[in-house]
């Protein structure tokens, strides 16, 4: 087995973020393939046969690359359009790596695919080589990096109380994430108890996206500020940032920051704030019909 197979995929344009229209794929490309979950193992080949799906590229870019001693598979994710022959709209929780069981992402036919965490699925690196002479079409820039949030979201869920995201689902209901966090990398929370409560004191700031123009900045710090007096507005929901922040923890602490703002003992106080308590019961797999 030659040591040099990851580097050659990744010379062959093979990266984080490039995928391949399943109708393009081999018929017998499923028998190379290995499912993350039982369910997408019982009808692999039925989902990699579906002439709306795509195959993309999950693995990071030094997992691509590395010798086969060392990662020998790649990760991929089963994507879906809708029926139709029109582009529709994605679901707003399912943009922007809200949340960690789906994602929608825009492929080159102009029509939005929805990408599933249940729907991930390894390959041999030689057999994928073999397999594959196509050339990949790849996510645009913006797409690749909340592509990799996803990915690496599903690795960082915190379970927030239920009766907090019971308080907030009014907001989410209402669209407040759904514009005007273009710009933000992430949401950070803070939470003073993460148990049952009636009552929370919440922390929250959006953490400036890397590679946002700077003029950005005031209207993400604008747009978080009316998050924040939403979030306050509710009852039993209290905002310190406006009025009198006595943690002298969380003094520096601003509704948006600059990464050069944040350091990791801030950044450990809080945490990765995803929308999956509310997608579960709004409806998140709308977007894609529910046939298999």
């Amino acid at each position: 087995m030659s040591e040099s197979i990851g580097s050659e995929l990744f010379n062959q344009g093979w990266v984080q973020g490039t995928y391949l229209f399943c109708k393009d794929l081999p018929d017998d490309f499923s028998q190379f393939c290995w499912a993350s979950s039982k369910a997408l193992s019982e009808e692999l080949q039925k989902q990699l046969s579906n002439s709306r799906s795509a195959l993309i590229l999950l693995s990071q870019n030094c997992d691509i690359a590395a010798k086969y001693k060392n990662e020998t598979t790649l990760e991929f994710v089963i994507a879906r359009k809708q029926r139709g022959s029109i582009p529709k709209d994605p679901y707003f929780l399912n943009l922007d790596a809200k949340s960690t069981r789906y994602l929608e992402l825009k492929l080159s036919d102009n029509f939005w695919y929805k990408a599933e965490a249940s729907k991930i699925l390894q390959i041999d690196k030689q057999d994928f080589l073999n397999q594959i002479t196509l050339h990949p079409e790849k996510l645009a820039k913006s797409s690749c990096e909340t592509l990799a949030r996803w990915r690496a979201n599903r690795y960082l869920r915190v379970a927030l109380p239920d009766s907090f995201n019971e308080k907030i689902s009014p907001l989410i209901a209402n669209k407040i994430f759904d514009e005007g966090l273009e710009h933000a990398g992430s949401l950070y929370l803070n939470l003073d108890s993460y148990e049952e409560s009636e009552n929370y004191i919440v922390r929250l700031f959006a953490l400036h996206r890397q590679g946002s123009p700077a003029k950005t900045y005031d209207t993400l710090a604008e747009k978080m500020e009316q998050i924040i007096e939403s979030i306050h507005a509710i009852e039993g929901l209290h905002c310190p940032y406006l009025e009198d922040e006595t943690n002298e923890v969380f003094e520096t602490v601003y509704p948006a920051m600059r990464r050069s703002e944040v350091n990791i003992d801030l950044l450990d106080q809080f945490v990765r704030w995803n929308f999956d308590s509310i997608s579960l019961s709004d409806n998140d797999h709308e977007g894609i019909d529910t046939d298999t």
